[in-house]
C-alpha cells in the first residue's frame, strides 16, 4: 500500500509518465493517496489514422524526457532562433519541455470510482497539495490542520477565462473539502513518513470505506517504478513509429512550426524521419517522409543546443504543461490530444 507525500518524493527530480485522471473545468473530487513523482515530458504533433473514417489526422504524442534530454531539444532551439531572428516578442518553443507532479489517486466522480488510477497535476496544483497537507492547526500546533493527504479530499477547481487564449487564461486551485472529521487530531510528526511507518501508529483502514479500502490494496500500480523516462532507443522508436508532422496547425489554424523548411534541413541532418507540411494549411494527411542520412539519431552536427529551461506550466492532453512557479498554468492541444 502506498500513502501520503513523503519528503523524498517531494524533493525527487526523476520523471515519467502514464495515463492520466482528466481534471475538468469546475470542481474536481479526488482522494490524493500517494505522490509526487516529477517528470518532464515533450509534446509534439504527428498524424495518425482515424479508426473511424480512415483519415489522417492531427494527433500529439508525448516523449519522456530524461535528465540528458532528448531529440528535439535541438528543434526547440532552432525555432527560438528563427523567432528571435523575426523579430517576436514571445520565442518560446512548443517543444520545450514541461512538468508535471504524478499522484496516484481515487476521482470520486469517475464511473471507476473507487478505482486508484494516476493524476497529473501541473504546479499550482502540486503546489497546494503540499502546502495544504503542512499546515498546522490553528489552535494546535502540534497537530495537523487537515490531517495527511489521504484522510480528506482534495476539491480541485479549474477555471478558465473565456477572455484570454486557454495558455494563459486557465488556473487551478485546491481547498479540502470541509466534511473531514480529521481536522486537528493529526501529529505534526507523521508528516512525510511513508505507509509503514504510519500503520504501525495508526489503524488506515478506518480512514477509507471498505470498497475504498479493498481497491487500494488490490492496486499494482507502482507510481516510482512506472513513471519513468524514455530511453534513448524508446525515444528513436517513437519517433520512426510516429515522425513529427512539420504542417501542424494550432487551434487557431496558424501554422505550429515556423521556417518548415529549416526544420526540414535540420531533421535530415539529425537522421530523423518527418512528416511534410504545405504551403496552405494543410487538410492532414499522410506525406513522404525526409530521407535518413544514417540509423542514429543525433543532434546535429553543426546545431548548438541552447540550454534548456523547463517550464512550470501545463500543456494538457486528454490522455497524457514550471522555470519558476506561475500564478497560472497555461493549457495547450486540447484539440490535438493523444490517444
Amino acid at each position: 500500500m502506498q500513502l501520503g507525500q513523503p519528503t523524498y518524493l517531494k524533493n525527487t527530480n526523476d520523471g515519467g509518465g502514464l495515463t492520466r485522471v482528466r481534471v475538468n473545468e469546475g470542481d474536481n473530487i479526488h482522494r490524493v493517496l500517494f505522490g509526487p513523482v516529477r517528470q518532464s515530458l515533450v509534446y509534439y504533433p504527428t498524424l495518425v489514422e482515424d479508426q473511424e473514417t480512415g483519415e489522417m489526422v492531427q494527433r500529439m504524442k508525448i516523449l519522456r524526457r530524461p535528465k540528458e534530454g532528448c531529440p528535439l531539444d535541438v528543434l526547440a532551439s532552432l525555432e527560438k532562433r528563427i523567432r528571435s531572428s523575426r523579430g517576436e516578442k514571445f520565442t518560446k518553443s512548443s517543444l520545450d519541455p514541461s512538468t508535471k507532479w504524478l499522484y496516484l489517486v481515487m476521482n470520486k466522480e469517475s464511473e471507476d470510482y473507487p478505482k486508484v488510477e494516476i493524476a497529473e497535476y501541473p504546479y499550482t496544483v502540486y503546489k497546494e497539495l503540499v502546502e495544504l497537507e503542512s499546515a498546522t492547526a490553528i489552535k494546535d500546533k502540534s497537530k495537523l490542520r487537515h490531517g495527511l493527504i489521504f484522510m480528506w479530499d482534495a476539491v480541485i477547481t479549474k477555471s478558465i477565462d473565456p477572455s484570454k487564449s486557454r495558455q494563459f487564461g486557465t488556473s487551478y486551485s485546491v481547498q479540502v473539502d470541509p466534511d473531514n472529521k480529521f481536522s486537528g487530531k493529526v501529529p505534526v510528526s507523521y508528516l512525510g513518513i511513508n505507509a509503514t511507518e504510519l500503520a504501525e501508529k495508526m489503524d488506515l483502514k478506518k480512514f477509507f470505506t471498505e470498497e475504498e479500502y479493498i481497491s487500494i490494496n488490490e492496486s499494482k500500480l507502482d507510481l516510482e517504478e512506472q513513471a519513468v523516462p524514455d530511453s534513448a532507443e524508446d525515444m528513436k522508436q517513437k519517433l520512426a513509429e510516429f515522425p513529427i508532422y512539420l504542417g501542424a496547425t494550432n487551434p487557431n489554424g496558424s501554422y505550429r512550426f515556423p521556417s518548415i523548411e529549416q526544420f526540414q534541413t535540420q531533421l535530415e541532418k539529425m537522421g530523423l524521419d518527418f512528416l511534410e507540411g504545405d504551403t496552405e494549411r494543410p487538410t492532414p494527411k499522410k506525406l513522404s517522409s525526409g530521407d535518413k542520412k544514417d540509423n542514429q539519431i543525433s543532434f546535429g552536427d553543426d546545431m548548438e543546443v541552447e540550454p534548456v529551461q523547463e517550464v512550470v506550466e501545463e500543456k494538457e492532453v486528454v490522455e497524457e504543461k514550471p522555470t519558476k512557479a506561475v500564478k497560472e498554468d497555461s493549457e495547450e492541444d486540447e484539440e490535438f490530444p493523444e490517444w
